[in-house]
């Protein structure tokens, strides 16, 4: 068996959470039947994400997206790099990025486990100097 390096856009989709309302905290958004998966979320759940601690009204996933089981998401603010696959459909906001593996390529379990393995220090490396750290799009596409 050979591999053939490739970025994660061509082994399946890439992208960023939403969460378009602004003030993001506004009371109407929260406390619907949509879960909403936060950093922390996925820095607690392991493999699986199936517990979360907030939820989208109905108006909160009109600004947002519904994200299927099997995303992996990987956090790009404060707690970097975390990464953990959606055991639920469920929304996110922009600090996660979503991948959706083409399962002729790839799968999320795997890129899971490289990127905990390999690329993690290497995206807390790129992170890290702000007040919070954060790791771009733009940075984290350079990371692949």
């Amino acid at each position: 068996m050979s591999w053939t390096p490739k970025r994660l856009d061509e082994l399946g989709s890439v992208s960023r959470g939403r969460s378009r309302h602004r003030p993001r905290d506004a009371a109407h958004l929260y406390g619907g039947p949509h879960p909403f998966i936060q950093t922390g979320d996925v820095k607690h759940a392991g493999l699986y994400i199936t517990g979360f601690s907030q939820t989208y009204t109905e108006a909160g996933l009109q600004q947002s997206r519904l994200w299927p089981i099997g995303t992996l998401c990987i956090t790009i603010a404060a707690n970097i790099a975390d990464t953990a696959i959606l055991g639920i459909d469920a929304c996110f906001p922009d600090s996660v990025i979503g991948f959706i593996a083409d399962p002729t390529q790839s799968d999320a379990r795997f890129v899971k486990y490289l990127f905990d393995a390999t690329i993690k220090v290497r995206a807390q490396q790129f992170s890290q100097g702000a007040t919070q750290d954060n790791l771009s799009r733009v940075r984290f596409k350079l990371m692949w």
